[in-house]
């Protein structure tokens, strides 16, 4: 009897070890993915309109004239941004959340505006090849 007790103490440790080491991955992948969000947002802000479209999940190579107009694009909506809001001044990792299913992690981001207001926006991140990339 002492011998199946201790047993079974030995296997509810394992678990236990086992749970929170696989907790503990899930928290470093989410954490990865929020600050690969924001790095890909920074470089937003900061005009690097190719770098940002370089951080989106492609799962094949694009024509050249669709990566421009993407570039377009950024540069729009940051001009667009300037017009309404005075501007983007800054980004902030609110929250991220893996999903254990899909491997997606929703990565919610703080916009931070010229004329003092602020936006949360759902940035979903997907790994590939050891990279985190906007979906």
């Amino acid at each position: 009897m002492k011998s199946i007790i201790t047993i079974y103490i030995s296997i509810c440790m394992l678990c236990s070890i086992v749970l929170s080491c696989s907790h503990d991955k899930t928290v470093d992948e989410a954490q990865l993915a929020a600050i690969a969000a924001k790095g890909y947002y920074d470089e937003l802000l900061m005009g690097h309109y190719d770098a940002f479209v370089a951080g989106r999940y492609q799962p094949e190579a694009i024509p050249v004239s669709y990566r421009e107009q993407l570039v377009a694009n950024a540069k729009m909506f940051i001009g667009q941004q300037k017009e309404e809001h005075r501007g983007m001044k800054s980004v902030e990792i609110n929250n991220a959340n893996l999903d254990s299913l899909t491997r997606i992690v929703n990565v919610f981001l703080l916009i931070n505006y010229g004329d003092k207001t602020s936006e949360q926006i759902v940035v979903p991140m997907i790994k590939h090849k050891n990279v985190w990339y906007m979906k």
